[in-house]
């Protein structure tokens, strides 16, 4: 009996479809609807707190808080240094332009911000020439999204949460609305005269992470299917230090090793940024510190190498001051923790204009679920710059978008055939999803990791390629499950194939059989397609519009 996936069926309408719950979709909602547009917010999971934005620090570049010397022309051009001159610059613009204000306005929805006598403190990360950024009293993401979610409320943004949107539905050259299923078996169907993707990115699809649960690609995949391009997907940032259950905690290198007497040392006990020459702890990038210590880990004595932070030298007094960034267990006598490097970000993904439309008329991006501010690595503080200045201005263009927009004519049984392939997937027999998902983020671990070479890349290719064993899928739970699973195969997929492609190393993308950046032959996006016989690669020289390259 296959119905049993599917108990009941609603229909919803909007103006503007949000699909993602955490900043970016909910800053997108509250622009759009203060230009009176109809708004409806789904997210896959509890609104809120199963988001990236909440886990973060709060830590957001701005500039015009700091020094007058900074602003936002310097901000475009640490931005563009840091991303190795793949970005594209008019979209770092819109984000270094929009984000003081963007600041102004969290601070009117009842954000509250480290300040000293009414002035905002600001600190400085390694990449940007001057401290630049402002960072919530408590360093922690809630205190941006629960006045933000409270805000979306009190204008009437509509949510329709733990929803998971199965697919984007287009006719006629133009989006026209989504289908989605829960666990409890309810299917929706959702018209909508434009649609925004704030899905995030798909950090999920490696062994590590520190990303909450659901960030598993499902709007990178989502538009794939639908024809949009998706460009830099090679490009993922692996954070350095985390600490726990496959790196699910961060510890601030970036703050921990400017403290005197902190370090990393290997198994045998060697600090090891001094034995590779790197003095100075605070110039060291976050993709350079990544690379190391994996080398580390490979390379040691003994297989299972380890490398440490060492934070005996740190004081009572100094650890008071940073006890929301230090672990817990340094109260009770630890003083040294075991590190690895962890995905934290993912830099590619949907390809855009500057107004965040996709080519497809209508539907819309925004935030990590987007390609092109960050280019091949991302500085420390503007992912959160991105999702707030980007998602003010999205939704201002996806209201104004939907007055030049009538009502779609969606082909009558577009809906019918969503939901009879969803059935279909009904399957007594096979494995759990849950243990291709973990032979997936293992197989994306250990071959396109922090370290690349093409065999390893091409192995992984041909794995990703290949048929995978049937899933048991007996309850709503388990298509979600499925549903997930096949959207990390798709986007692992476009990662290997980026990052097989890209015969150099550049910002987050090292590859040992070609150790050196070629600017000769590589100032160029990736940009992959889905075709008729599989993934259409094509490299797109990029834009020196702003930024010119310095040799």
């Amino acid at each position: 009996e296959s119905t049993v996936l599917v108990r009941s069926h609603e229909k919803l309408s909007c103006d503007v479809l949000v699909i993602g719950g955490g900043g970016a979709g909910l800053r997108s909602a509250i622009a759009a609807k203060l230009c009176n547009a109809d708004v409806l917010l789904v997210s896959k999971s509890k609104l809120g707190p199963c988001s990236n934005t909440y886990i973060s620090k709060a830590i957001i570049a701005a500039t015009g808080w700091g020094t007058p010397d900074d602003d936002e022309n310097v901000h475009i051009v640490d931005t563009v240094k840091g991303g190795r001159y793949l970005n594209d610059q008019k979209m770092v613009a819109k984000v270094a332009e929009r984000t003081h204000s963007e600041i102004t306005f969290l601070k009117e929805c009842g954000v509250y911000f480290d300040n000293h006598e009414g002035t905002l403190r600001v600190i400085k990360i390694p990449g940007h020439r001057y401290s630049r950024h402002v960072y919530g009293t408590n360093w922690t993401g809630s205190d941006l999204v629960l006045p933000l979610k409270r805000r979306a409320k009190q204008v009437d943004v509509r949510f329709a949460e733990q929803v998971f949107v199965t697919r984007l539905m287009a006719a006629e050259d133009r989006i026209c609305g989504a289908a989605g299923i829960t666990a409890d078996g309810r299917f929706f169907t959702i018209y909508a005269k434009v649609v925004v993707l704030a899905t995030g990115g798909y950090a999920q699809i490696y062994l590590n992470t520190n990303n909450v649960s659901g960030i598993t690609g499902d709007g990178q995949a989502l538009a794939y299917d639908v024809g949009i391009p998706l460009k830099d997907m090679e490009f993922v940032q692996f954070y350095p230090t985390a600490t726990g259950k496959r790196g699910n905690r961060l510890i601030l290198y970036e703050k921990m090793l400017a403290q005197p007497g902190v370090v990393l040392y290997n198994g045998r006990g060697e600090n090891i940024l001094e034995c590779h020459g790197n003095a100075d702890p605070t110039k060291v990038t976050r993709d350079q510190l990544a690379q190391l210590i994996t080398n580390e880990i490979r390379q040691g004595a003994s297989p299972d190498q380890e490398v440490f932070m060492n934070m005996e030298a740190l004081s009572e007094e100094t650890a008071r001051q940073m006890s929301s960034i230090l672990p817990s267990r340094w109260w009770k006598g630890q003083k040294a923790f075991k590190v690895t490097p962890t995905a934290h970000f993912c830099m590619g993904g949907i390809v855009t204009d500057q107004c965040g439309e996709t080519p497809l008329k209508g539907l819309f991006a925004v935030g990590e679920a987007t390609a092109g501010v960050h280019g091949a690595n991302r500085l420390g503080g503007n992912a959160l710059a991105e999702i707030f200045a980007m998602g003010s201005w999205v939704g201002e263009m996806a209201a104004e978008r939907t007055r030049d927009i009538g009502k779609a004519i969606i082909p009558k049984n577009t809906f019918e055939k969503e939901r009879s392939r969803l059935e279909g997937a009904f399957s007594n027999q096979g494995l759990s999803a849950k243990q291709l998902i973990n032979e997936l983020k293992q197989l994306m671990w250990d071959k396109a990791g922090v370290i690349r070479q093409e065999s390893e890349l091409g192995e992984a290719l041909k794995r990703l390629r290949e048929p995978w064993p049937r899933v048991a899928v007996s309850s709503p739970t388990d298509l979600i499950r499925l549903l997930e699973f096949q959207n990390m195969r798709c986007v692992a997929k476009l990662v290997c194939r980026a990052a097989l492609e890209r015969t150099e190393s550049r910002g987050s993308h090292f590859r040992t059989d070609y150790p050196e950046e070629d600017n000769r032959i590589w100032l160029k996006n990736i940009v992959l397609r889905k075709s008729k016989t599989g993934i259409n690669v094509e490299a797109k020289p990029v834009r020196l519009d702003l930024v010119e390259l310095e040799i």
